[in-house]
């Protein structure tokens, strides 16, 4: 599995978003806080707000947050919508040899099994440190 900048960028939001509830994020937050282009950010969230994790506000006072619990925010389902197969640009779908097609199945079954592990972890596992956390993002104390 080939995790994308994406992918960090999509679990880096969520991540925030989770460390900041239940308050409105902008965009710009967690660029600054991550020094991440606002314009890739800008993708990542409204693509989040699509598939239904993030409740997206516009406006002058708009933003975003979590639209569910970071309890049920798998890790796996945020990497499956946002990360390329193992197999993907390698030609798995021209494999002509047996040896190939083996070679394919051993790396899918791999990725199952990946997914699987990053399907036991949450968001809200992933941000347990969160005092350690928010001091290293900018969040204001107290």
């Amino acid at each position: 599995m080939r995790l994308t900048a994406y992918t960090n960028y999509a679990l880096r939001t969520l991540m925030y978003a989770a460390l900041a509830a239940p308050r409105l994020v902008r965009v710009q937050d967690v660029a600054d806080a991550h020094g991440i282009s606002r314009a890739h950010l800008v993708k990542c969230v409204h693509r989040l707000g699509q598939w239904g994790y993030l409740d997206n506000l516009r406006g002058r006072h708009g933003g975003f947050r979590l639209a569910k619990p970071a309890e049920e925010i798998r890790i796996g389902d945020i990497v499956r919508l946002t990360a390329e197969s193992f197999t993907e640009g390698i030609g798995a779908e021209t494999a002509k040899l047996a040896e190939e097609e083996a070679l394919f199945a051993a790396l899918d079954r791999a990725q199952v099994a990946f997914l699987d592990l990053l399907d036991r972890h949450t968001i809200a596992d992933v941000i347990g440190n969160d005092g350690v956390l928010r001091a290293r993002l900018g969040f204001e104390v107290g």
